[in-house]
């Protein structure tokens, strides 16, 4: 049978994009897969197909965006497998196995509230002309499992390897509890060399975490596809002893965010179809008004420049562009009323499709439009932005505190002489102590940066936000930190 690349295309922002897989192997040319990519949350899910029946493995709650795949493809799904109950998103999993009436497999060892397929270690999964074989991959999670693809009667030419062996790294280990993180890393350890051990070097990785995903023990590395083979060669997980990694997988951890404790709750539990959640109610001017006078969220959406020249005062921006449902559901108590306020419709379903995904399914409020329209000038307000070059020059000039809220790691890597350093999601519960002068903030792109001022400035607090790469203030660094001995 000739054989050629994998062909692969890429779904983001709604809509599938053509792309390519060209991993250092070819694959069968009748094996296809199609990524789909949520880049705002660090994670990918795939559709596998033999050309007739297709595999969706690790999908996401938006479900449109995979039976849009298969509608225009006349594929017909025959199953839905989830490597892990997940802890970072909301699965859309049992809403497209029943939409489609395909087959849904959950590793076993959580009680799920709903019927599905349970599986683990050496089960073989048959769809259409693919074969699935199982292989227990415990670690990122007690229950994880990896999933090989072969054309039936043949050897695997890839795996879906979930929060496992990612590229570069593995998944992280405590999102089960500090008290399962060393467990579970030795067993993330000899899961991944099993996985080497019974898989042919030349197996193409699919991991669903590592494209900026918390759940990744560490930065993931830059490749856009690998190789079983390749990681063997360069990944920490088989290039150290145990002990070592270990060691190196629990010291490199990073806070995750807030939501994620109630991901699997929801997930186990059955998440509510979308269909089912109807529509978030207008706001009116007053509406807003007392929301705002309340204390209670009120989160503009609109690009960062924008809302620093003109907002809704007492609001807070976070900048739809980015990774909005991430610090949003890190900041916002998951139970408190959240009011959007957006430039369009369009701009509003879109962060509504964001919050969907991490389970946040029932905006107090919404408000389209610009802040004339949300309010009387009175209540509007504004700050300045400035780059690293301006806030040099102010230094001499008058006094003021420097606020980098970066996380930790960034921070050891280099920081400017005299900052204070306050990781974004520790900002709320710590303004109350920062001295009351003029506060420059700044961040490694500004977008942490625009949350962060546009918390000081809803508390009364006079800011500028620095709106500018971290690579630009390099002649002001001091860095890299070194603890005291």
């Amino acid at each position: 049978m000739p054989e050629r690349d994998a062909s692969v295309r890429t779904e983001a922002g709604g809509r599938v994009m053509a792309g390519e897989l060209r991993p250092s192997a070819t694959l069968p040319e009748d094996l296809e897969v199609v990524q789909l990519a949520t880049l705002s949350l660090g994670n990918r899910s795939y559709l596998i197909t033999d050309g007739t029946v297709a595999v969706a493995v690790d999908p996401q709650r938006d479900i449109e965006r995979i039976t849009a795949v298969l509608d225009s493809r006349a594929w017909r799904l025959g199953a839905v497998v989830e490597t892990h109950v997940h802890n970072d998103y909301v699965t859309g999993g049992l809403e497209l196995a029943r939409h489609s009436d395909a087959v849904y497999v959950v590793p076993a060892g959580p009680e799920l509230g709903f019927d599905a397929v349970r599986t683990g270690d050496g089960d073989e999964i048959p769809a259409g002309d693919l074969s699935i074989q199982v292989i227990a991959t415990p670690g990122h999670t007690d229950h994880h499992v990896a999933y090989a693809f072969a054309l039936r009667g043949g050897v695997p030419r890839l795996v879906c390897t979930g929060g496992s062996v990612l590229y570069g790294t593995t998944g992280r280990t405590d999102l089960m509890g500090a008290g399962m993180a060393e467990p579970l890393a030795r067993r993330q350890y000899r899961s991944a060399r099993h996985l080497a051990e019974v898989l042919p070097d030349d197996t193409v990785l699919l991991p669903t975490h590592g494209f900026g995903s918390f759940c990744a023990a560490a930065t993931a590395g830059a490749v856009e596809r690998s190789t079983i083979g390749r990681e063997r060669a360069t990944n920490p997980v088989f290039t150290l002893d145990e002990d070592a990694f270990v060691s190196s997988a629990l010291s490199g951890l990073e806070p995750y965010p807030t939501y994620y404790r109630r991901m699997a709750t929801i997930n186990t539990g059955g998440p509510t179809p979308l269909a089912d959640l109807g529509t978030p109610r207008s706001a009116d001017l007053t509406e807003l008004a007392d929301r705002v006078a309340a204390g209670e969220w009120v989160v503009d959406v609109r690009p960062r420049a924008e809302f620093a020249h003109t907002h809704l005062r007492g609001t807070v921006n976070i900048d739809a562009r980015g990774a909005l449902a991430t610090y949003l559901g890190w900041l916002v108590p998951f139970d408190a009323p959240v009011t959007l306020l957006a430039a369009d419709d369009e701009q509003l379903e879109a962060v509504r499709t964001e919050l969907l995904r991490i389970g946040f399914d029932h905006p107090a409020a919404v408000a389209t439009g610009n802040p004339l329209e949300w309010a009387g000038p009175r209540w509007l307000t504004s700050y300045p932005r400035a780059d690293f070059t301006t806030l040099a020059a102010a230094l001499a000039g008058r006094p003021m505190e420097i606020l980098d809220v970066r996380n930790g790691g960034e921070w050891r890597r280099g920081h400017l002489p005299g900052a204070r350093h306050i990781p974004l999601p520790e900002l709320p519960h710590t303004l109350p102590a920062l001295p009351d002068t003029e506060i420059w903030v700044h961040c490694h792109s500004g977008f942490r940066a625009a949350i962060a001022a546009s918390l000081l400035a809803a508390a009364g607090r006079q800011v500028v936000l620095v709106d500018d790469a971290f690579e630009h203030a390099a002649p002001m660094t001091r860095g890299p930190w070194v603890p005291p001995s």
